[in-house]
């Protein structure tokens, strides 16, 4: 069966992390796989060989559209997997024209969306074959506000490798040794609130000294976030050493994995923080829930009751073994139902069905 997997970008973030996730664990599958981007980047260094790559030399939707057309009237696959809006909009036209069956696959909320978004994706979700979706939110969501047929949409969670490395007391940085450890990985806009880590680490302070908290990715939030830290003091507390494509020696350094965001759809940095063994902390908003099962891989919050997070850091510091026992149950429940291979069996059901 052939397959073709489109996606905006190569860079890094959640939805194209799935994407080369598909495509790796397809084509080890015996499936023929080729990789459809605008702009690659990082992402590319993590592809499997056996996966062909095809760049769209536009980034326009029309021109898009236009190229995918000839290249599908040359080229035969069987399904057509389009992730996220601007992949969906550019490959419908062409793949229904050349008798493609579609597949479009949406991961975040889609709240950001203005009303003309959600007018087209109303129209022409009408030609998609199916529409997946990554959490029973995202469901929800999309049919209340786009009206998406619900005969189509399917839940098929995101995933992460289940077979990475348990997580270690070893640390990427020689000045963490012996500090407790919280960290966070994603993306630093006004969404993520990562300004709440200031609150957290003044919290904290008040009872001990020997925390960092360790903040991974880059974003428009970054500076400002940098100066508040520096105009309270607290740089001492908190290490931000910026964009990383390889995460998981970070994750398996955290003594718990904090996400502060006031929205959130089904959160891949969650599952990779619970396949590395580390219990989450998060605030009950989004599909949050469907990942966290509270007192047991981790905490689920209140939202914005930031003493809530902070009760719940120092109250797993002070509980090794529960902490250690929340991090068995992450790693085990991710691997159960959120591993690669589960997500790809799901995918080839769905294509055996549509073909």
């Amino acid at each position: 069966m052939k397959i073709f997997i489109v996606i905006n970008t190569l860079t890094y973030g959640g939805a194209e992390k799935q994407a080369v996730s598909d495509a790796n664990a397809l084509v080890n599958a015996g499936y023929d796989v080729t990789l459809a981007f605008h702009a690659s980047g990082g992402l590319a260094g993590r592809l499997s060989p056996k996966v062909k790559q095809h760049r769209i030399g536009s980034k326009h939707v029309v021109g898009a559209a236009l190229l995918l057309f000839f290249h599908f009237l040359s080229n035969s696959y069987d399904a057509v997997h389009c992730h996220m809006f601007w992949a969906e909009r550019v490959c419908v036209l062409p793949a229904k024209l050349t008798g493609k069956k579609v597949v479009f696959n949406e991961h975040g909320l889609g709240l950001w969306r203005r009303w003309y978004h959600v007018l087209i994706m109303h129209i022409i979700s009408r030609l998609a074959d199916r529409v997946i979706v990554s959490c029973r939110v995202n469901y929800r969501v999309r049919m209340e506000r786009e009206k998406l047929d619900p005969r189509k949409m399917l839940v098929i969670y995101n995933s992460v490798n289940e077979n990475g490395d348990i997580k270690t007391s070893s640390h990427w940085d020689g000045a963490l040794d012996g500090k407790f450890v919280v960290g966070y990985v994603g993306r630093f806009n006004a969404v993520k609130r990562l300004e709440l880590f200031l609150d957290i680490a003044h919290r904290l302070r008040e009872k001990y000294d020997d925390f960092r908290i360790v903040l991974i990715g880059d974003g428009d939030a970054r500076q400002a976030l940098q100066a508040k830290i520096v105009g309270q003091g607290l740089e001492k507390y908190f290490y931000m050493p910026g964009f990383a494509l390889n995460v998981d020696p970070y994750y398996r350094t955290f003594d718990i994995y904090v996400l502060p965001s006031r929205v959130e759809g089904f959160s891949v940095s969650l599952l990779e923080a619970g396949a590395a063994g580390v219990p989450s902390i998060a605030f009950d908003v989004g599909g949050n829930s469907e990942i966290i099962r509270d007192g047991i891989n981790g905490y689920l919050i209140l939202d914005n009751d930031i003493a809530g997070v902070s009760d719940k850091i120092i109250y797993l510091r002070e509980h090794e073994s529960i902490r250690k026992n929340m991090g068995v149950a992450a790693r085990r429940m991710i691997s159960n139902e959120f591993g690669a291979s589960r997500r790809a069996q799901n995918l080839q059901r769905l294509y055996g069905r549509l073909l």
